[in-house]
Order: structure tokens, then C-alpha cells, then sequence
């Protein structure tokens, strides 16, 4: 079908179902919402902003003794894994009780996921990306959730194929990569929406996410290397969706609370070209971007190389499935949340610019 004919039809159908389910799930202070991955960079957004708003969270965390920052927030730890399904479905009737004692209603985060891109963890991600959303989803089901969000990633999306910005209704082309982390991510997504008739759900697809991490980043570990001057000489081909850490936040519940049951919601404030993204953080950040970009072939050729010596010395920094990645042209178009939740994200370089600014202040950026 031609993408000016799917996104009329999208249009249509949100003129006529979106409005009357606007606000179909305005959290109060009776509901309980139990989140997966609060100790993770969006995650731990989310949980601040449910804190902000008075809303009794519950957390699945691996290790309660390192989650301070959540723990001084009130937020109600639970030991567990997502690849042990009797802990998830623990901690999930635990929430669903104190909703019950509450008065309220229990809604599930599911944001909790391995990104990774190394070769000897793609049976991890296959069992965390996965199995652990399907053993979420058995919880919610069973403690007759109110709603479910899942956190997917615009790699389950899809990629560009002329330049122009590709939505929600795009079909998903990046199987042909065989990267275990795009292809988790999709499974894990077909089987919440699989669910849509039985259960509640919805999705958010979020960009490339930029923000102050106080923990673990690959977004703020690249931020940091182009400010001390390490930042790549050749740029990938391409281009790649961004986004504000707050921003995505608030679209995830903005998702939670607005979106139209069964459906998914892209969370990019803009695309760029990759070497005038490195441009733009460059002018944030100090330090220098690249300054050419390396032709496609390049990457083709050096893909079986990177393959062939992974197999003898295990690659942490770009391993192959990583250099796949690069080079996509991963322009999305978020339109749909910004037209049915009401989004709005900030300027991509006002969030470069007071990213730095807080990261200054930390004494991360010189």
C-alpha cells in the first residue's frame, strides 16, 4: 500500500476513535503502577516523574541493596530477574494486592530490557527480550491489569527506504540484519500486541535517548568522548532518531494514560544525518565531530573482517552486529503522539545544550 494512502487511513481512524479515548486511564493516587527496568536510564525517569505526581510505584529489581535512588523515592522494591518468571509474577501480585487495598488500579511499565549488541549475548537477549515480556505479560494478565506499556525501540520499526520519514504503519525490514537486539525487541513487541483482544496494551517506540544518565549510557558515554576530542574521524553513513530523556518519559506515560488500546506511539523529537549529529553535539559538548562520512561500502567490507576475528578474540566496543546497525536510515516520524497524547517534545539542541550544562556541573565535561 503507498504510505500517503496509510497515513490518510491513520488519520481517519484517530479523527474517528482518538478523540473519545483521549484520556481513557488517568492514574490517581489509589493506583499502583509496577514498572520493569526502574533502575535503567528511561525507567528511572519514568519512576521519577510517577514520584512527582504522588503515584505508588513497585519495582522488579535484580539487586534492592544497589537501588538507593529508587528506594529514597518510596518505591517499593522487589527482588527478581526478568528471566525468572516466579519473582516477576511475585512482585507483579504484590503490586496488583496494594492496588486492591488502595482502592485503585495496577498498570504495568514494562521497560526492562538487555541492549546489547555482543555475539555471546544473544541467548541473554533472547531470554530477558522476550521470555521476560512474555512472563510480564502473564502477570498482568493474571492480576487483571488495568493497562500494560511495553518500551520498545524504533529499530522494531524499521528503516527508510527514500529519505523520508516512516511511521507507525512502516513494515519492519531490519530482519535481514540477523541483530539479535533488533530482532528481540520486535519479537517482544508482536507478543504484547498479540495480546491486545485479552489485555490492555500499548507501545512506545522511542529514538536514540539523550539526556544527563547518572548510570550506565552509551548516549552520554559517546557525549563524553567527542568532548575530550575521541570523538570518530569518519561519520557512518545514514541517519538516526533522537530524543530528550524527559521528553520520552513524559510520552511514555503521556502512552500510558492517552494512548488507543492495541496501538504503538514513536517518541523521536527529529532525525539527523549521523555526521550532523556528531556536528550538534560537537557544538554542545566541545570537542570536534567528524569530518567526512565513510561510504557504505566501507562498512561492507569491514563487517566479515570484524565477524571473523569476533569469533577467536569476543568484540566488546563494536562487535559485528553493532557495525550492522550502522549506516540505517533511521528516519521516524512521530507525529501520531504528538497528534493523539498531546506531546511535545523540547528542541533537540535544548536538550544537548542543557545535558552539557548539567553534566558541567557534575564535573563530568570539562
Amino acid at each position: 500500500m503507498d504510505r500517503e494512502v496509510r497515513m490518510k487511513e491513520e488519520r481517519d481512524h484517530a479523527a474517528a476513535h482518538g478523540a473519545a479515548n483521549a484520556v481513557v486511564h488517568a492514574l490517581g493516587p489509589r493506583d499502583v503502577v509496577f514498572v520493569t527496568g526502574a533502575t535503567g536510564f528511561l525507567g528511572g525517569a519514568v519512576v521519577r516523574r510517577l514520584h512527582a505526581r504522588g503515584i505508588e510505584t513497585h519495582a522488579l529489581v535484580r539487586r534492592p541493596t544497589e537501588a538507593g535512588e529508587l528506594a529514597a523515592l518510596g518505591v517499593e522494591l522487589h527482588a527478581g530477574d526478568l528471566v525468572d518468571r516466579p519473582s516477576v509474577l511475585a512482585a507483579c501480585a504484590r503490586g496488583a494486592e496494594r492496588a486492591r487495598e488502595l482502592g485503585g488500579r495496577l498498570y504495568v511499565v514494562h521497560s526492562g530490557a538487555l541492549i546489547s549488541y555482543k555475539t555471546r549475548e544473544r541467548e541473554q537477549a533472547v531470554a530477558i527480550n522476550v521470555e521476560g515480556t512474555r512472563y510480564v505479560l502473564e502477570a498482568a494478565r493474571k492480576e487483571n491489569a488495568a493497562r500494560l506499556l511495553f518500551v520498545s525501540s524504533v529499530v522494531a520499526v524499521g528503516e527508510s527506504k527514500d529519505g523520508r520519514a516512516i511511521d507507525e504503519t512502516a513494515p519492519f525490514d531490519l530482519g535481514r540484519l540477523g541483530v539479535h537486539y533488533t530482532d528481540t525487541k520486535r519479537a517482544a513487541e508482536e507478543l504484547v500486541l498479540a495480546t491486545r483482544d485479552a489485555l490492555d496494551v500499548v507501545v512506545v517506540n522511542p529514538g536514540a535517548i539523550f539526556g544527563p544518565a547518572t548510570g550506565k549510557s552509551n548516549t552520554l558515554k559517546f557525549l563524553k568522548q567527542i568532548a575530550a576530542g575521541k570523538g570518530p574521524f569518519l561519520a557512518p553513513p545514514g541517519a538516526i532518531s533522537v530524543v530528550g530523556i524527559d521528553d520520552t518519559a513524559e510520552g511514555t506515560l503521556l502512552a500510558l494514560e492517552r494512548g488507543r488500546r492495541g496501538e504503538r506511539y514513536i517518541l523521536v523529537e527529529r532525525f539527523l544525518p549521523t555526521r550532523a549529529l556528531f556536528a550538534t553535539i560537537a557544538r554542545a559538548v566541545g570537542g570536534r565531530g567528524a569530518r567526512f562520512t565513510a561510504p557504505r561500502a566501507l562498512l561492507s567490507i569491514a563487517i566479515p573482517f570484524v565477524r571473523a576475528w569476533d569469533v577467536l578474540f569476543p568484540i566488546d566496543f563494536a562487535p559485528p552486529e553493532a557495525l550492522k546497525m550502522l549506516g540505517l536510515e533511521l528516519r521516524l516520524d512521530a507525529s501520531k503522539a504528538r497528534r493523539e497524547l498531546g506531546w511535545s517534545p523540547r528542541p533537540f539542541d535544548d536538550v544537548l545544550r542543557d545535558t552539557a550544562a548539567e553534566l558541567r556541573r557534575r564535573g563530568e565535561l570539562p
